[in-house]
């Protein structure tokens, strides 16, 4: 029963001096706040570069490529390899748990229709590109593997590109670009059969011009481009597992098959496979860095703030010593006179971190309902604030509770 009679006894104490505790309790409201946010912060960056990373931001993704870190090492002696339209059927059709293929070739071309032009990067990719990307068309249809097989003349517009060549101005109204056609430079006619749902803006075109969505892209079958000046080969080929389970052994998988049909440079792969998942793993580490880098550096807001506490609890001895002095003269042991000061420390300590996460997650809200990101703040958050602040009050707070503590009762009494 005493340790409630303590407890009360320190909500009292802390009460008749509300201004100082509050004072107190500011230091960890702003300690606290500051690395919560700092936390959220790095949330926030991990959400936003998984977002930029577009389908290599998801486990299940792979990529194929020649081994350019192998070449650069050897002082480019070899010929990097390309990606054919065998080893593409080898990877898709030879592979358990492939879901999707996609070679992708891009170059830059004056896409014109009529009056109108444009300098645009032109994708060559596969149909299974498309579901791969998670990329919506507003009108029209994708490509389908009749279109690569039989080299169609055939093209998806980026919702930018298209309202650049079909959309109204002052000599013409707008047209529905599904079934019109196009020019790339001087390679001829495609016929449009598409057109990409609007992609929202980049964040970092507000710090760059470099355009990441698709929105000025246009599209042709991969087997086509060959039409167009470019080569039936690629060096980038996109791989989606349908399990991410089964993402290593795909991985594994994918380099022995490219093994057997292109060999290896005196036994090192001519490839290199990396996966979403390996990408995910090193951009949380990097981002867990930092954020653990500027936590550490918020948290020293902490430590002032249990200084300050320290000092509050000191001054509060001293102008209570002879109250201290009354209770020990009627029976009150050392040990509740500790206690009831390292309960006042942790009052103090635990009131100002819930007030500091609270401050945090409110503002980390409004940042992700305005950016449309998932929840910033980790859940276990919370429950880690308050644990240090508990720890800072023991910390900060044993001081003066054990010189209240060690008081005499006859010497406290004489105290003016």
């Amino acid at each position: 029963m005493i340790a409630p009679f303590i407890l009360g006894e320190a909500v009292d104490s802390l009460a008749s001096n509300l201004r100082r505790a509050s004072l107190a309790a500011l230091g960890f409201i702003v300690g606290i706040a500051a690395v919560v946010s700092v936390i959220a912060a790095g949330q926030g960056l991990r959400a936003l570069i998984v977002k930029e990373m577009g389908s290599f931001g998801r486990p299940t993704s792979l990529v194929a490529q020649p081994d350019w870190e192998y070449l650069a090492r050897t002082g480019w002696k070899t010929r990097a390899e390309a990606f054919d339209s065998d080893d593409i059927r080898a990877v898709r059709e030879g592979i358990p748990g492939v879901s999707g293929v996609s070679p992708v070739a891009d170059f830059r071309f004056t896409v014109k229709s009529g009056q109108r032009s444009r300098v645009s990067q032109i994708l060559a990719v596969a149909s299974d590109y498309f579901p791969m990307e998670r990329l919506e068309l507003s009108r029209g249809r994708p490509f389908n593997r009749s279109d690569d097989e039989s080299l169609r003349r055939v093209a998806i517009l980026g919702s930018g590109l298209a309202d650049l060549l079909f959309g109204p101005d002052g000599a013409r109204p707008a047209a529905d670009p599904v079934g019109e056609r196009i020019e790339i430079g001087d390679f001829g006619e495609l016929e449009v059969i598409g057109v990409l749902e609007k992609e929202k803006a980049s964040a970092f075109q507000a710090f760059s011009d470099y355009d990441t969505t698709n929105n000025g892209s246009l599209f042709i079958p991969f087997s086509a481009s060959s039409r167009f000046g470019g080569d039936r080969f690629a060096y980038s080929l996109r791989i989606e597992a349908g399990d991410a389970s089964r993402v290593e052994r795909i991985s594994e998988a994918v380099l022995s098959t490219l093994a057997i049909r292109h060999g290896t440079w005196d036994g090192q792969p001519k490839f290199a496979v990396r996966s979403g998942k390996s990408a995910l793993d090193e951009m949380g580490k990097m981002t867990g860095l930092v954020t653990a880098l500027i936590s550490a550096v918020a948290g020293i807001s902490l430590l002032v703030a249990g200084i300050g506490v320290m000092n509050v609890m000191l001054i509060s001895v001293k102008e209570r010593t002879r109250e201290i002095g009354t209770r020990k003269a009627i029976g009150a042991r050392s040990s509740w006179i500790r206690l009831q000061f390292l309960s006042e420390a942790l009052i103090i300590c635990s009131g100002g971190s819930i007030l500091g996460v609270a401050v945090a997650s409110i503002a980390a809200f409004v940042v992700q309902s305005a950016m449309h990101w998932e929840n910033l703040v980790p859940a276990a958050t919370p429950l880690w604030a308050l644990a240090g602040s508990a720890f800072i009050a023991v910390l900060f707070g044993f001081i003066p509770a054990r010189r209240a503590s060690k008081l005499e009762a006859a010497e406290a009494l004489r105290y003016e």
